[in-house]
């Protein structure tokens, strides 16, 4: 009976941890390699429209720095992610990116095409 009833706290404890684990898939670090510092980082889910954005950044987020970025349990699949420069009046936009699979954005900026992009790890 002893060992059954250690199993069972086994069993139960590994089910109680799975929905964990599936939040944690979508938690990412950012990193900035676009040499201008970050101001603002937002994500939103694509059913939230465009205007509905929360800053990531307790601080601006210097060139070659990174942050991490944790979802809620609730939170799935595919985000709009939104950058704004701190030295600049613009805004790099990028929809329906699937953090769930990746756990890293690396942030990149090519002055000869001025575009801004990431590299998704």
């Amino acid at each position: 009976m002893k060992h059954f009833l250690s199993g069972l706290i086994a069993i139960a404890l590994s089910i109680a941890a799975t929905p964990s684990l599936a939040a944690d898939a979508r938690n990412v670090t950012v990193v900035n390699e676009t040499g201008y510092a970050i101001k603002f980082l937002g994500f939103n889910a694509p059913d939230d429209g465009l205007d509905e954005w929360e800053n990531e950044l307790d601080k601006v987020l210097q060139n070659q720095a990174s942050t991490y970025v944790e979802f809620d349990g609730d939170d799935e699949g595919c985000w709009n992610i939104r950058v704004d420069w701190k030295s600049y009046d613009e805004s790099v936009l990028w929809k329906n990116v699937n953090l769930c699979k990746l756990t890293a954005l690396r942030l990149r900026y090519d002055p000869g095409t001025k575009t801004t992009s990431f590299l998704a790890e």
